[in-house]
């Protein structure tokens, strides 16, 4: 009796691990992994702005560093400037895509979807903390 009543223990336990998760946790996941990566815009945003204010006055960059090459630095700053904003487009991109209502899919492919999903929010995630560390190495030797 005993093994018979560890059976069906060790059946009902082996029968709840092989549910199917519940594609409205998945999207939850997901939600809250983009409001964590969207703290990071304003990080994204900010650099802009320095990288955009340092551009525009490299004359004064000049004269605080004498010894700069401000054609190479302003070569920098551009392509600085650019990679933040291929960074931000792609976080933009991702969000006009994503489509959290699921109406007429499968709990199955509802839970497929939010995992891709998550994927690739976090790759956007992957390209945020790249060209946040960047920048900040960058504007350092500035002071920024």
């Amino acid at each position: 009796m005993k093994k018979l009543v560890g059976i069906v223990l060790l059946a009902l336990g082996a029968a709840a691990c092989t549910q199917t998760a519940d594609y409205k946790k998945e999207r939850d996941e997901v939600m809250k992994f983009h409001d964590l990566v969207m703290g990071d815009q304003t990080a994204i945003v900010n650099y802009q702005m320095k990288l955009d204010t340092l551009l525009k006055d490299l004359k004064g960059l000049k004269a605080k560093y004498p010894d700069l090459d401000t054609l190479k630095e302003k070569e920098s700053m551009k392509a600085l400037l650019q990679d933040l904003t291929t960074a931000e487009d792609s976080m933009n991109d991702w969000m006009h895509k994503f489509e959290p209502d699921v109406t007429g899919k499968s709990n199955e492919e509802s839970v497929k979807y939010f995992k891709a999903e998550k994927a690739k929010i976090q790759r956007v995630d992957s390209l945020y903390k790249k060209e946040i560390k960047s920048s900040e190495a960058y504007l350092s030797k500035f002071k920024k």
